[in-house]
Order: C-alpha cells, then sequence, then structure tokens
C-alpha cells in the first residue's frame, strides 16, 4: 500500500486549485486533503494556498487553520518561517491589518531560535512575505534580521542579510547604510558594501503560483 507524503498531498492540492478551483468537486477535495495533511508545515502552506485563490470572500478562515496549523509546531523555527504563507496570503488578497500584528509576533518569536543562521533565515522568510508590501510591514522585520546578524556565527546569517539588502537596491533605500552601521563583523559589513556597490539586486520569493 502506497502511503502519500505531505510533500505530494500539498502538490495535489496545489494541482486541484490550478485545475479548478470553482469546480464545486475541486474544492471538495482540495479542503479535504489540506485539513488531512498531518505535517503541520504542509498543512499550513495547503491551507493558505486555497485562501490565496479561493474564488469568495470568506477565505479567512482558511489562513486562520493554517495560522493555527503552523502554530501547533514545537520547533520554533518552522514555526515562524512557515507563518510566511498565510502572511502573504493575507497581503495578496489585499486585508493587511491581520498581518501587522502577524509580523510582530512571529518576529519577535524568532528570539526563541536558539541557532542564530535559522534565526536569520526565518525572519528571511517573513521580510519577503512582506516586502512588495507597504513599509511599515516589513521594516521592522528588517530590523529584526540585522539583530541577529550578531554575532556573526555561521554563513547563513551572511548570505541571508546580503540577499535582504540586494531586495533593497532598487528602492534606492537609506536602509542598507542604517544596517551597516549596526553590524560588527567587517567581513560582512565589506560584503554588504561591494553587493551596494556592484548594484546588486533581488527580487522577493514568489509564496504562491499555479503552473
Amino acid at each position: 500500500m502506497t502511503t502519500t507524503s505531505p510533500t505530494d498531498q500539498r502538490m495535489l492540492v496545489i494541482d486541484l486549485i490550478a485545475y479548478d478551483l470553482e469546480k464545486a468537486s475541486s474544492i471538495e477535495r482540495s479542503i479535504s486533503i489540506a485539513r488531512s495533511i498531518e505535517d503541520p508545515w504542509f498543512k499550513c502552506q495547503s491551507l493558505a494556498y486555497i485562501a490565496r485563490y479561493w474564488p469568495h470572500d470568506d477565505y479567512e478562515q482558511f489562513l486562520r487553520e493554517a495560522v493555527k496549523a503552523g502554530d501547533s509546531q514545537e520547533n520554533w523555527y518552522k514555526r515562524v518561517s512557515v507563518s510566511a504563507w498565510p502572511i502573504r496570503a493575507y497581503l495578496e488578497r489585499g486585508h493587511p491589518h491581520p498581518t501587522k500584528a502577524l509580523l510582530k509576533r512571529y518576529a519577535e518569536e524568532a528570539r526563541n531560535i536558539e541557532n542564530l543562521g535559522g534565526r536569520s533565515e526565518a525572519l528571511l522568510n517573513l521580510f519577503q512575505a512582506a516586502k512588495p508590501f507597504d513599509r511599515s510591514l516589513w521594516e521592522p522585520v528588517f530590523h529584526a534580521l540585522v539583530t541577529a546578524c550578531e554575532p556573526v556565527l555561521g554563513w547563513r546569517q551572511v548570505r541571508n542579510i546580503r540577499s535582504a539588502v540586494a531586495m533593497l537596491t532598487l528602492d534606492s533605500d537609506a536602509l542598507p547604510q542604517e544596517a551597516i552601521k549596526h553590524i560588527k563583523d567587517e567581513k560582512t559589513v565589506r560584503a554588504i558594501r561591494r553587493d551596494i556597490e556592484n548594484g546588486k539586486a533581488a527580487e522577493p520569493r514568489p509564496f504562491f503560483w499555479l503552473d
């Protein structure tokens, strides 16, 4: 007997959404599969996908379920990181009000992630979720990401702050220079300055797409 993995279940939900979310049978099956996923990470992502493409106004019920699924994880990295999916879905649906509180909560909860590489990675996920939207949403997360750079203990911290700074390049933003003032590791500072001088730019990851 073949057991379907949580990854496969998530992909099936996405395929059903791409096929025809207006069709009653697709709607019922995608919801049933998403709610049956035992792994909270994939359950959270699947419910966020449904909410993002839900054809009616009552999509928020699925985002509440997605947040609840993510919060059921004991691992702080997974809990904070996967919250980016329901947060981004809220924003793409034009409903930013709940996201400010969610971003603030998860940025604070990121402090519970003992590994600084994992902490900065989770914060980068939050930053990317909010970056295409209002500055008041993502700027506090950027500051938290800068704080997570100190002390520099691993390559992921450097990679993540450089990625975030590159996402600010096209904005001609002063935040990268402010970040440099707060980072003590000279090697990291030199890398960021080099990226700025070279005009290195990046786009936030797309959290939702349908093939």
